[in-house]
Formats: structure tokens, C-alpha cells, sequence
């Protein structure tokens, strides 16, 4: 499953309320969250296990022609786009996951931030970049939007956020059950 657990720097595109006509006066509206990251093209496996060596290569005679710096570690072992990459520009991926919590960092951690439970993750479009990354964007959804958080995200909207998409924990349960 697709999952982001360490903070990931990425960037707020767009905020929608969701409010069905039939909900009460109690119950929350709901959120939809556009956000965009750029990522190392490891993380295409959680998509397809093939994905990365379709979009990607290794560099041609192994030197990418760059120069290394000793303590950066790099990006990727296949930075070089493939043709097939490199034609491609911006593709949509239709793909679903749910269940996921969204931990918005505002800045002094703990009580501060954003957390926003039962998220569900669609509409991811990719577009693969020379040197190992890709820009991936996407939504979030959740009917679990406090008012008060609504008005911290309306801050963020066009702005670089840091956070963390958790996938929901799987459990083994007892066959004899």
C-alpha cells in the first residue's frame, strides 16, 4: 500500500467542502484535499512493482555524467527517464486507497497538528522527472473534517506543508472466530 510515514515536504493545491444535501446539523461536511509531492521513483512500486523500470533507466555505460558528492546519498539507482518517460508528460493513475490518516505538521508538532482520520486517496496523476523523482498529485478525501480544522487547511491552500499519510493497520483475525 501506498504510504508516506516519514514528514514529506509537499504543496496544498486546493480545498473543497464536501456536504451532502440529506446530512444533520451535527454531522461534519466533508473535505477534498489536491496535494502534490515530489518523490523518489522508488516509491512507484507501491503502484506497480514495473512501473519504475518502464518510466526509468540506469545511466548508459553506469555514469550518469554527473558528479557525486560524497555525503549525499543518491536519489535513485535509475535516474535517467526511458524514452517511453520522457514522452509520456503527465499520466493519470487510477488507483483508490482508504482508510489512511493525514497528519498535517503545523510547525510545533504534538496538539498543533492537523489530523484527519478515514482518508481515502484518488485521482493520482504522475509526472516523471530526470534524476530519479516524479511529481505526484492527488486527492484526499474525508467525511471527518472538523470546522476548526477546515479553517487551519484554508491557511495552507498554495503553500508548502509537511506531512504524513499513514495506511490503515491491518489485523489477523482468529478463523476459529
Amino acid at each position: 500500500m501506498f504510504e508516506l510515514t516519514e514528514k514529506t515536504k509537499g504543496k496544498l493545491i486546493e480545498l473543497i467542502v464536501l456536504s451532502q444535501k440529506n446530512r444533520k446539523d451535527t454531522d461534519k461536511p466533508g473535505g477534498k484535499f489536491t496535494v502534490e509531492v515530489t518523490l523518489s521513483n522508488h516509491l512507484l512500486a507501491y503502484f506497480d512493482g514495473h512501473l519504475k523500470g518502464a518510466m526509468y533507466a540506469a545511466p548508459q555505460g553506469g555514469d550518469s555524467g554527473q558528479k557525486s558528492i560524497e555525503t549525499v546519498t543518491p536519489v535513485s539507482d535509475m535516474p535517467s527517464l526511458s524514452n517511453i518517460g520522457a514522452k509520456l508528460g503527465t499520466v493519470a493513475w487510477h488507483q483508490d486507497f482508504s482508510g489512511y490518516n493525514w497528519v498535517i505538521d503545523h510547525g510545533t508538532g504534538g496538539k498543533r497538528n492537523i489530523d484527519i482520520d478515514d482518508c481515502k486517496l484518488s485521482g493520482f496523476k504522475f509526472t516523471f522527472k530526470e534524476g530519479g523523482t516524479f511529481v505526484c498529485k492527488f486527492d484526499i478525501e474525508s467525511e471527518n473534517v472538523a470546522e476548526a480544522q477546515f479553517g487551519r487547511m484554508a491557511m495552507f491552500k498554495s503553500r508548502d506543508i509537511e506531512f504524513t499519510l499513514m495506511p490503515p493497520e491491518m489485523e489477523q483475525g482468529d478463523l476459529e472466530k
